[in-house]
Parts: structure tokens; C-alpha cells; sequence
């Protein structure tokens, strides 16, 4: 699985024309061969725009740089006002709620690098985290350091 994402930042003359040139291509680029997915998102502040793909494989996200497609991305690249963000990860593995549930599964396991007392104060505003349905603020995780 690839996951690629394209972050602009038009000017606020082109916000329009890039929102729409990306949102045209939302249909074609999802019935692409290989393409699992394909958003457009706008951010609140700067006013950037991304582009977030999700192909099956580097010979269908090829593809779709090659097809004609791409060609409108890459014209909503030439209107923003500064240089795009662009990344392709590579996923190896995915997971859903079983990861969620094996973690917390072993919550009960004290964790030497991680610091509950860091979220104490922040609890009460968080309370509907675990919640199904709740609307709470998750705390963002630190990394691990790679021993490997």
C-alpha cells in the first residue's frame, strides 16, 4: 500500500480553482486500476488544500502519475504560491481496531517510557475518549525510540 499526499497552499485569488481541479479528479483517479482511495481536504488557517491517495502498488501509483488524470494535479501544483508538500509512504502493514484493543489490552503492563501523569490534568476535558461516540481530544503519542 502506498499513501500519498500533496499539501498546497494556493493564493486566496486561486483557492477556488485548485479546490475545484482536485475535486474533478476525485471521481477519475478513485476508478483508476489500484486506487483504494482518494480525498481532498481543506485546512482551516493558511487556507492549504491536500490531495490524499491510496494505491495498491507502486505499478498503480505509476500509472496514475502517467495518466492524464495526474496532468490536473499537476496543474493545481503550478497555482499554488508556494512550493508543494508531496510524500509517498510505503506501507508495509495495516491495522484497525484489533491494534486498539491489543493496546489496551495491555495498558494493565506498566510502560517505562510512557508518562500517565503527563494527561492527569487533562482528563476531565477528555472523559468521552474511550467512549464510543465521544468527542474528546486525543493526546498525542510520543515515539518510541528504535533500538533495531
Amino acid at each position: 500500500m502506498i499513501v500519498g499526499t500533496l499539501r498546497l497552499l494556493p493564493s486566496p485569488d486561486r483557492h477556488d480553482q485548485v479546490l475545484e481541479i482536485l475535486r474533478s479528479i476525485q471521481g477519475p483517479v478513485s476508478a483508476q486500476p489500484g486506487c483504494v482511495a482518494c480525498h481532498v481536504y481543506e485546512e482551516h488557517g493558511p487556507g492549504a488544500i491536500a490531495l490524499v491517495e491510496r494505491w495498491e502498488s507502486e505499478a498503480a501509483l505509476e500509472a496514475h502519475i502517467i495518466s492524464k488524470a495526474y496532468q490536473h494535479i499537476l496543474s493545481a501544483i503550478e497555482l499554488s504560491c508556494a512550493p508543494p508538500e508531496v510524500c509517498f509512504d510505503f506501507v508495509s502493514a495495516s491495522e484497525g481496531m484489533e491494534f486498539i484493543e491489543r493496546s489496551l489490552s495491555r495498558r494493565s503492563q506498566p510502560d517505562a517510557d510512557f508518562d500517565d501523569q503527563q494527561f492527569v490534568g487533562r482528563e476531565a476535558s477528555n472523559s468521552t475518549m474511550g467512549v464510543p461516540g465521544g468527542r474528546g481530544t486525543a493526546p498525542t503519542a510520543r515515539k518510541k525510540p528504535d533500538h533495531g
